[in-house]
């Protein structure tokens, strides 16, 4: 492989030749996995910060295709600054296809674990989700969603709470962990606000989940009040139940159970 690429670009072949949906040669073989192909372009100063149409480098492809190898060759060479412009962090998509071994990886090279989606990413999902940590979550990846909360993401920053999708499901031990780690108790709904916290609503058919959350100082309370008194609750513009707001499957399997360490029990 190595020979033959040397071969074309002695003869004249242009090693960052872009393809109709501008994918070059290192991106095919990052995608592909090729390990000796990627280091004899790199070889020949292929720049593998060119982008495919869709807005995605080499080093995200090697990730999504779970190419541990390519990606680390590939990390050293990327810019940030490129990685930043594509609106999408290798992170993301760690996260998201469950690449534990390249998650772990990225955090340690300094990739930032509370990187947002950018909005032209994050309007592809219903929900909006915008960090690595609500794939995690959304995944039921307890392993994953604990290397990021270690390494410093914010369980906070998503406008679905990612506790919220733990209480939904009733994933004690995932609820447990980002509690742990800073979780708003009290989260709401940003689309569909109420007097009290969301998660007491997805919480009634699990009192076990019930009570962690009161145990963490989810203010129960607010149940038991109502600013309208006795008068009429105004009316409320139809929308679509704060269940269907989350977008989460009944149909999502079980949580992935961590193997290396039991901290947050």
């Amino acid at each position: 492989m190595k020979n033959i690429i040397h071969l074309l670009a002695h003869k004249g072949a242009d090693i960052n030749a872009q393809a109709g949906d501008g994918a070059s040669p290192i991106y095919e073989a990052s995608k592909n996995g090729h390990i000796s192909a990627v280091e004899a372009l790199l070889t020949l100063k292929a720049d593998a910060n060119r982008t495919t149409k869709s807005g995605l480098l080499p080093l995200h492809v090697a990730v999504q295709n779970n190419h541990a190898r390519v990606v680390s060759v590939l990390i050293p060479v990327t810019s940030r600054v490129r990685i930043k412009r594509c609106g999408i962090s290798p992170l993301h998509i760690a996260a998201e296809r469950n690449r534990d071994e390249i998650l772990e990886l990225l955090i340690k090279v300094g990739f930032d674990v509370n990187a947002k989606l950018s909005q032209d990413w994050s309007r592809i999902y219903e929900d909006h989700r915008s960090t690595a940590l609500y794939f995690s979550v959304y995944n039921g990846n307890l392993e994953a969603t604990q290397m990021l909360l270690e390494a410093g993401a914010n369980p906070n920053l998503d406008i679905f709470n990612p506790l919220l999708i733990a209480v939904r499901l009733g994933w004690v031990d995932m609820a447990v962990l980002l509690l742990r780690y800073g979780a708003d108790v009290n989260a709401q709904i940003s689309t569909q606000p109420s007097s009290f916290p969301s998660a007491i609503l997805f919480s009634m058919d699990c009192l076990p989940m019930l009570k962690l959350l009161l145990d963490h100082g989810c203010d129960a309370k607010s149940c038991f009040q109502c600013s309208y008194g006795q008068k009429p609750h105004p009316t409320i513009a139809p929308s679509r139940h704060p269940i269907e707001e989350l977008q989460v499957s009944v149909d999502l399997p079980p949580q992935h159970k961590i193997q290396v360490s039991q901290k947050f029990k």
